[in-house]
């Protein structure tokens, strides 16, 4: 039961600017542009900058577990809304 695996020849860039390129990357055996695509996603994903909370204080607030007074929630709850 021998499969041939196909190893891209063409691996090509075109419209290339600092916001946007389109690959063309083939030929590839069945099943492995998903993988391919999930990869490249996962790997621009984290190198994208953006904007977002990497963390807070809360006046009162030692550690995760703290309960704070006059709030229903404790602080993972908050932590994590």
């Amino acid at each position: 039961m021998s499969k041939n695996i196909y190893t891209p020849g063409v691996v090509s860039v075109k419209d290339h600017s600092d916001n946007s390129a389109t690959l063309t990357i083939e030929p590839l055996h069945t099943g492995y542009g998903m993988t391919l695509g999930n990869s490249f996603r996962r790997v621009l994903l984290s190198s994208i900058a953006g904007a977002a909370v990497t963390a807070f204080r809360i006046e009162g607030g030692t550690h995760e577990f703290t309960t704070v007074t006059g709030v229903k929630e404790d602080v993972v709850d908050i932590m994590l809304a």
